[in-house]
């Protein structure tokens, strides 16, 4: 047996005030169906009850109750709807992820808008009904996307065109009359709007902390080439002064050399490790950077919203103002020690006869 759902259209189930399906349907005394929000305002800016179809007057103000019979089909016959478009959207989607016409029966032809209220993509062919009829003038269209579902609010099932600024939040029409009555709601292209500006800013900060940090990157590579150089002046220095202990001292110059030595690679090794770090941070801000860029030229109001938050939260970066690297490896404590040593050799220098003492003084 066929569900209720494919028995009936669209128009069996609209609402003759907003012209979509209906949300919270209501009954008059005369038999006419409408959304409850809808006819509550119809009545509110009315000197007179009476029905919008038939123009029926009533005596008193009808309660309004939701006819859940109704309520039901309604939801059954959106659900129905949006499963279809999911499916169809799913299996048809093109390999370069282009969005694809719903209504396309053959050749699924390239979706130019999205029709938040029917929840479809159409072609320009499908999409003229919503140019020249009346009834489809007031839905709203929005350039193609995948994610329709994301762009309706899940408890009225209409098109989130505003945004809660108390509430930092998307929202329908009917979320400002219950939930958000009285909340500073504006539309979200308005919201986007603001929110660019923001990220423009966010994105400058960004751009400048990589310039910081390809500037401290400079720092570290000339810190290192210095230190460096003034390692290999103090090996020269080191070399001088064990030639002139003679070749007796030979092997305590291999040592303290291989120390050395050993001390250049660790501060390069440190070097490299920094320069790496803030190397994979420049990429990090970099692509953070691109990100931003993109999202500040989107068009696509209510995707920005919902990211924004996660992009411009402050990088996890660590803060490189105080690291350096040690360009000085001293040897004064050496300089100390060679110099005792020299010292007591001379001391037992004078003990040797006058022409041997002469022959050490000249490596002095």
């Amino acid at each position: 047996m066929a569900s209720s759902s494919s028995l009936l259209s669209e128009d069996q189930l609209q609402c003759s005030i907003c012209l979509d399906v209906f949300v919270d349907p209501v009954t008059t005394p005369c038999g006419h169906n409408f959304c409850k929000i809808c006819l509550k305002k119809y009545w509110d800016n009315s000197p007179h009850w009476q029905c919008p179809i038939c123009k029926k007057d009533f005596p008193q103000r009808p309660e309004l109750h939701v006819n859940t019979f109704i309520s039901g089909l309604a939801a059954m016959f959106k659900k129905s709807v949006q499963v279809k478009s999911s499916c169809i959207a799913n299996e048809l989607l093109s390999k370069d992820n282009k969005v694809l016409c719903d209504s396309c029966t053959e050749e699924k032809l390239e979706a130019l808008k999205s029709c938040l209220h029917c929840g479809v993509s159409l072609c320009s062919t499908h999409l003229m009904p919503h140019t020249t009829t009346k009834k489809y003038k007031k839905h709203k269209l929005l350039e193609p996307v995948e994610n329709l579902e994301d762009y309706i609010c899940q408890k009225h099932e209409r098109p989130l065109e505003l945004f809660c600024r108390d509430d930092q939040m998307s929202v329908c029409q009917f979320c400002t009359e219950t939930d958000h009555k009285s909340h500073n709601t504006v539309s979200v292209e308005e919201e986007s709007a603001e929110k660019k500006v923001l990220l423009r800013k966010t994105q400058l900060e960004v751009q400048e902390m990589i310039q910081e940090r390809l500037k401290k990157i400079k720092e570290i590579e000339h810190s290192a080439e210095s230190t460096k150089k003034n390692t290999e002046k103090e090996k020269a220095d080191v070399v001088e002064m064990f030639s002139a202990l003679m070749r007796c001292l030979e092997r305590s110059q291999a040592e303290l050399l291989q120390v050395m030595e050993e001390m250049q690679k660790a501060a390069e090794r440190q070097a490299e490790e920094f320069i790496k770090d803030l190397e994979q941070e420049v990429t990090e801000l970099k692509r953070r950077n691109t990100e931003l860029e993109q999202l500040s030229h989107t068009e696509d109001h209510l995707h920005l919203l919902q990211i924004y938050q996660s992009l411009c939260s402050p990088p996890h970066t660590q803060d490189w103002t105080d690291v350096t690297i040690n360009s000085h490896l001293s040897v004064e404590i050496l300089r100390r020690a060679l110099s005792q040593i020299k010292e007591t050799i001379s001391e037992e220098m004078e003990k040797l006869p006058e022409i041997k003492l002469e022959r050490v003084q000249r490596y002095r």
